[in-house]
């Protein structure tokens, strides 16, 4: 899927999200980010063919995600794929993001291996490409 950018706008960040409402802080984050740049920003989320059927509550805290997005000025997409960090690492590269924005999970080292990491797998995608991957606590 590829956003709806500006062609003459060279600063592009992509603020990734989950359906929690701590996000709030990375979307503030890229939209910071953006302006400061003088870039657009865009807030994603992927949707695993396993999550089709979430909780209404997650659908709930996505779509107030994505409209305190919009509010500050962002595109919003859903992807979907199966592979989270290589949906995203397509999104970006089809999109020319120059910086993404990820929060870091509050989970411990192995439950965070035992789920599969996706911020490193997501930088090694995307660092080829130039493209700066900011992880925020």
């Amino acid at each position: 899927m590829i956003a709806i950018f500006d062609p003459a706008v060279v600063h592009r960040v992509m603020v990734c999200v989950t359906p929690q409402k701590s996000c709030e802080r990375l979307i503030k984050r890229g939209a910071d980010r953006a302006r400061e740049a003088g870039g657009e920003f865009c807030v994603v989320y992927v949707n695993k063919s396993t999550e089709l059927n979430k909780e209404l509550k997650d659908h709930k805290i996505l779509l107030e995600l994505f409209e305190y997005a919009k509010s500050l000025g962002g595109y919003v997409s859903i992807l979907a794929g199966d592979n989270v960090y290589n949906t995203l690492a397509e999104y970006a590269k089809n999109n020319k993001i120059t910086h993404i924005i990820v929060g870091k999970p509050l989970q411990s080292a192995f439950e965070l291996h035992k789920e599969r990491d996706i911020i490193n797998p997501l930088i090694k995608a995307v660092e080829k490409n130039g493209i700066l991957v900011e992880v925020v606590e």
